[in-house]
């Protein structure tokens, strides 16, 4: 499977042990880097902190799934990657959401996908540090699935301020719930303590390595020409028309099982989250997400509440970037420890 990876330790990044060291503070960012950053600035694609920033800033990019009110919420900046389709490009969550990428697929248009450069990420750290912030936790997608969080890292070592990179191993809410926890972490406890960097960057890197998920899709096509899943593989889950039963393991997609129906697959897909929560007992979150299938979706998520005496089960649509390689009819339920 094509992938970037994370960046190695020592370079700002999350390598094989998730959260980085954090980089110490720089006098200035030399003269390209401080000229792409106000480049990207003065396009507007910058995300700024919609609340105040706690002494540890979160940072995260668009496949989390994080809508508006969610970052507003926490105060969490989200970067976005980017979509491209014949030509035309679109920011994830910006210009186009999934229902304008599940047009765009029926359209017949040519998707294509993209990490933010590292000035998007630099900036997002300028501007944390410029409301007050100490020091960043910047939490993203796989660097199996992509090389967002290699660009972090990149980023990282000029920022103005110590950041520590955390690869989640994972993707969708996934990585939302770790940047989310990373979030509420920063806040502090209720006696008024608040956590160094290091602590923040742990919280989120257990939480996103505890993503057990799995999907279903309509095709296998997208992710096999997104390089997501090999060839090999592709022709192995749909080998005698079975439907497969597909797996995020440690940040690698796999194929984990075949059904013969699309409802015994959304009927597995409910099976194999139940029994996962029985297994880690109370505290888990759960999410059910989808690209094109509300009613499916919402109804999955209804069983999985029922099932598990989950509070709430969130039930969110995938992103463009998700999405383009995914396809139209993706159903997908997972769930981390809190």
């Amino acid at each position: 499977m094509p992938a970037s990876g994370a960046p190695a330790a020592g370079a700002g990044g999350a390598g094989s042990g998730g959260a980085a060291e954090p980089r110490r503070r720089r006098v200035a960012l030399p003269a390209w880097a401080a000229g792409a950053v106000e480049r990207w600035r003065a396009r507007g694609e910058v995300p700024v902190a919609a609340a105040p920033v706690p002494r540890v800033a979160v940072v995260t990019d668009s496949t989390s799934c994080l809508d508006a009110a969610d970052a507003a919420a926490w105060g969490v900046d989200v970067v976005p990657l980017d979509v491209a389709a014949d030509g035309a490009r679109y920011r994830d969550g910006v210009d186009l959401t999934g229902d304008g990428l599940a047009a765009l697929l029926a359209s017949g248009r040519r998707i294509t996908t993209s990490q933010p450069p590292p000035a998007a990420f630099a900036a997002a750290y300028e501007a944390a540090a410029a409301h007050g912030a100490a020091e960043v936790v910047s939490v993203h997608l796989s660097g199996e699935l992509s090389g967002t969080v290699r660009a972090a890292g990149l980023a990282a070592q000029l920022a103005p301020l110590p950041v520590h990179v955390v690869d989640s191993r994972s993707a969708g809410l996934g990585l939302g719930f770790a940047a989310l926890a990373a979030a509420e972490a920063a806040r502090g406890d209720a006696w008024g303590g608040l956590p160094e960097g290091s602590a923040v960057a742990e919280v989120a890197e257990q939480v996103g390595r505890s993503t057990a998920a799995w999907f279903v899709v309509d095709s296998l096509d997208h992710l096999r020409r997104g390089g997501r899943l090999s060839a090999a593989a592709a022709a192995f889950g749909t080998v005698l028309g079975l439907r497969p039963v597909l797996a995020l393991r440690d940040g690698r997609i796999e194929v984990a099982e075949r059904v013969r129906t699309r409802r015994a697959a959304r009927d597995r897909l409910h099976d194999l989250a139940v029994a996962e929560a029985g297994r880690r007992g109370p505290g888990v979150r759960l999410a059910v997400q989808h690209l094109g299938r509300p009613d499916v979706a919402a109804e999955l998520a209804e069983r999985l509440r029922a099932a598990t005496g989950a509070d709430e089960v969130l039930v969110r649509e995938v992103g463009a970037v998700l999405g383009g390689h995914l396809g139209v009819g993706a159903l997908a339920v997972m769930l981390t420890d809190r």
